[in-house]
């Protein structure tokens, strides 16, 4: 696991191991379903909405479990779910990355009630002075390198000429989508929508 990811992890309250993460990355790779299943374990442990909760079936089908106006802030967790379940981690680590992430861009702008057409990057909102007066100074420290080192890294130009270099190896998607899933919870959990988020049976 590369070390500024691995630094991002001690920096939350998440107790599993980047040994740990390694591990689920190569289970994952030998044995999707066994591997898949303990990171629903971890996920369901973070709380909020994730991987656990995420879904619910429509015939054979997958839907979203949230109403339809949470769109933005959950949908990227689908996304990871199909980088996750396609069976090629390698190639889809920077797609978990960069869905990951946008999902804490999303929890921002709905914490703090930032119109969703608003096209700011999560850089900019990070430093938009309603946002940084009421977050605690280490989280935003914390939010502020996930933007630097591994968002924008994620979110690389279609003129750069390393296109296709793989940036994140299958144990830095899986660690960026815990740190993402613990930051989103952390950023949205004040609003109350966890007692709202989900669609009526």
């Amino acid at each position: 696991m590369a070390t500024n990811i691995e630094s991002l992890l001690h920096c939350t309250d998440l107790t599993i191991s980047p040994k740990t993460i390694v591990e689920l990355a190569k289970t994952i790779d030998v044995d999707l379903q066994a591997g898949y299943q303990q990171l629903i374990t971890i996920d369901q442990d973070i709380g909020g909405v994730g991987l656990h909760n995420i879904h619910r079936r429509d015939g054979e089908y997958f839907t979203g479990n949230y109403r339809v106006e949470f769109r933005p802030l959950f949908r990227p967790i689908q996304y990871v779910f199909a980088w996750v379940t396609d069976e090629d981690l390698v190639w889809n680590a920077r797609r978990i990355v960069q869905d990951s992430c946008l999902h804490v861009e999303n929890a921002v702008k709905y914490r703090f009630d930032i119109p969703e057409g608003e096209n700011a990057s999560l850089g900019v909102l990070l430093s938009k002075r309603t946002v940084t007066t009421k977050l605690e100074p280490s989280f935003l420290v914390l939010l502020r390198k996930l933007n630097r080192v591994v968002y924008r890294t994620a979110k690389h130009s279609v003129e750069d000429i390393r296109i296709d270099a793989h940036r994140f190896t299958p144990a830095d998607s899986l660690a960026v989508y815990l740190i993402c899933r613990w930051a989103g919870v952390r950023l949205l959990e004040p609003t109350g929508i966890f007692n709202v988020w989900k669609r009526p049976a």
